[in-house]
């Protein structure tokens, strides 16, 4: 039978081994505790704990389980839910820090983990209350206020979700994650200067997060800091949550040397409005020197076949024809130095073009396209629904006609309501649609690879925007330096597109009289 004198002296080191951040010789200690004693719960505790903060939440779980099974204690239920939650298994998360609460009612850290574990479980609601609960047991207690400022925000509470983080922040100016949801809040509220300030300090208190910098370089480059953006803009390839792949190929990377007599493959990134925006640099690269590969999607490859710049296409994800060196297409205002402005880089196939004139006829005739794709991220932001276009479709003396690829149910029976065209079952790539777009006199759309397709063949585009648009569109002004022909219409007020409509149509009222 092993004695306590065998087991006490070294879980005493272990422990002050552990205090003192010595994180694998403690584990070591505790396993030597535990090969003695198997029932040693502050052994079975703590290892579980340490193998939790080295990044195995699931070891740690199931060690801190075993604890909690010798000894129901509020401390080991705690770390459990820590666990737990960190292994993916919030509702016995929940369990284990109700748990721990109920055993000791001010404890605050039980408070924590409970409202963490609802929060993981998407039960706003719940979690609000527990994470109250946290802050009042312990009001200087910035993680608490944090996870409480999420809950809140998630409810749709941006004020006091506001002040949850700023209590955060004020505690620890060095929580990062309080400083980056901070910038979040204030920046769906249309308060984007302030917002700007938020990231940057979730930067300088997380220099080596991707997170932040990524956001940081998306207020940058939506605040009109263009130089400083596209340079945080590069961190979007250690964001987990980027949407495209990191490139790799056996040619490097091109970081701005000259390119006189080399080959250089420019490929696409992001959706197709990215590809289109972008492809304006083939010119600026060729300029220098290269001859140059264009990579994109394949609903590209017709549009860009007349490119400016673009000696060769591929398909995105095809095969590749030699190359020297490669960049992508976003990187490229950073590696030429410029916003490059001249428009239009695209053209329409001639023939196609002047067959959609005479197909169209004359008069005023408008496009209209009033949603992007369903499943964008931003689409409830920045799509409206086609019935909040009816007071401009009143507008008498023009014919309007629908560039909208796949309308949402109920939108044919108001385009056949108000006489509108549908164009779109015969528009089949961006080939066709630039081609309409020749024959008519406006467009009016969202934000949407369309709006870029205009304004790059340099056709007049109205543009409908939200109060917090894409960091491309900038804030505060009606003009574009990306699309010289296009004009911004922007809500006042998140939600208002009644207003933005109003607007629209006067000045389509204005422009007819």
């Amino acid at each position: 039978m092993t004695s306590d004198a065998e087991v006490l002296p070294r879980l005493s080191l272990a422990v002050r081994l552990h205090q003192g951040g010595q994180l694998e010789t403690a584990a070591g200690l505790y396993r030597m505790v535990l090969a003695l004693n198997p029932a040693e719960a502050d052994a079975l505790h703590l290892s579980g704990l340490i193998a939790y903060q080295g990044g195995d939440a699931a070891r740690g779980a199931a060690l801190i389980g075993r604890a909690v099974r010798l000894r129901r204690s509020p401390e080991f239920l705690c770390n459990h839910a820590l666990a737990l939650e960190g292994a993916g298994r919030p509702a016995e998360a929940a369990a284990a820090a109700r748990g721990a609460a109920e055993l000791a009612p001010d404890l605050a850290e039980a408070h924590l983990n409970l409202g963490n574990a609802l929060n993981g479980m998407e039960r706003w609601a719940d979690a609000a209350p527990a994470l109250g609960r946290a802050v009042a047991l312990r009001p200087a207690y910035a993680n608490a206020w944090c996870s409480l400022g999420f809950a809140l925000e998630t409810l749709g509470d941006e004020t006091q979700a506001e002040a949850a983080y700023r209590a955060a922040a004020g505690l620890n100016p060095a929580l990062g994650e309080a400083w980056g949801n901070l910038g979040r809040v204030l920046t769906a509220q249309g308060r984007c200067a302030e917002a700007l300030e938020a990231f940057a300090q979730a930067v300088r208190a997380r220099p080596d997060n991707p997170k932040d910098h990524w956001n940081l370089a998306l207020a940058l480059l939506l605040n009109g800091h263009l130089a400083e953006g596209f340079a945080e803009y590069e961190w979007r390839w250690l964001y987990k949550d980027f949407p495209s792949l990191r490139r790799t190929f056996a040619p490097p990377l091109w970081t701005g040397e000259p390119l006189a007599g080399r080959t250089i493959l420019l490929h696409a990134e992001q959706g197709l409005g990215d590809a289109i925006q972008f492809a304006r640099y083939a010119r600026e690269v060729a300029r220098m020197g290269a001859r140059v590969v264009l990579e994109a999607h394949p609903p590209l490859r017709r549009l860009f076949a007349g490119l400016d710049g673009a000696s060769a296409q591929a398909d995105l994800g095809g095969p590749l024809p030699d190359f020297d060196l490669h960049a992508p297409l976003l990187s490229l205002p950073r590696l030429v130095g410029r916003i490059a402005t001249e428009v239009p880089y695209l053209a329409a196939e001639p023939d196609l073009a002047e067959a959609w004139r005479h197909r169209l006829g004359g008069g005023v005739k408008i496009g209209l396209v009033w949603a992007g794709n369903p499943g964008h991220a931003n689409d409830a932001n920045r799509s409206l629904p086609l019935a909040a276009l009816e007071p401009l479709l009143r507008t008498a003396g023009v014919r309007f006609f629908s560039v909208q690829k796949e309308p949402r149910p109920g939108d044919h029976a108001i385009l056949a309501a108000h006489g509108v065209t549908d164009l779109g079952p015969d528009l089949h790539d961006f080939a066709d649609t630039a081609a309409a777009l020749e024959a008519l006199d406006l467009l009016v759309t969202v934000d949407t690879a369309v709006a870029h397709l205009a304004g790059a063949l340099a056709r007049p585009v109205w543009l409908l925007l939200p109060l917090v648009p894409d960091w491309r569109w900038m804030l505060e002004r009606a003009d574009s330096p990306w699309y010289p022909t296009m004009r911004l219409f922007r809500q006042d007020r998140r939600g208002d597109w009644p207003g933005v409509v109003e607007r629209v149509r006067a000045s389509l009222q204005d422009a007819l009289s």
